[in-house]
């Protein structure tokens, strides 16, 4: 007699539930944040129509990453890109945030 599919396991759904909400939440932050001083240092847009195009980006952002972490074959893959990412972003932000100050 076959035994049944064993499914997830606790510990890969653990780590899928983490990387789609509270990490997600962290890179989309850091992305929306390096959208609106990109937009507004780089192509001179004001400070305020930066904030909202990355914050209406943010929201695209966040759901494909929610989508992804549960679509994805390799959990470890997907947190390694999402680490990697978050800290290029956050590099970037420091730099920029030191170079220019606030909007």
């Amino acid at each position: 007699m076959a035994s049944p599919p064993s499914g997830i396991g606790k510990a890969n759904l653990a780590a899928r539930l983490t990387a789609a909400i509270p990490a997600n939440y962290i890179v989309s932050s850091l992305a929306t944040a390096c959208i609106a001083r990109g937009l507004a240092q780089g192509l001179n847009v004001s400070a305020a129509e930066a904030s909202v195009a990355g914050t209406l980006l943010s929201f695209a952002i966040f759901a494909t990453l929610a989508l992804v972490a549960f679509g994805v074959r390799s959990i470890g893959r997907f947190w390694l890109g999402m680490v990697v990412s978050g800290a290029v972003m956050a590099g970037w932000l420091w730099l920029s945030l030191h170079a220019g100050g606030r909007l």
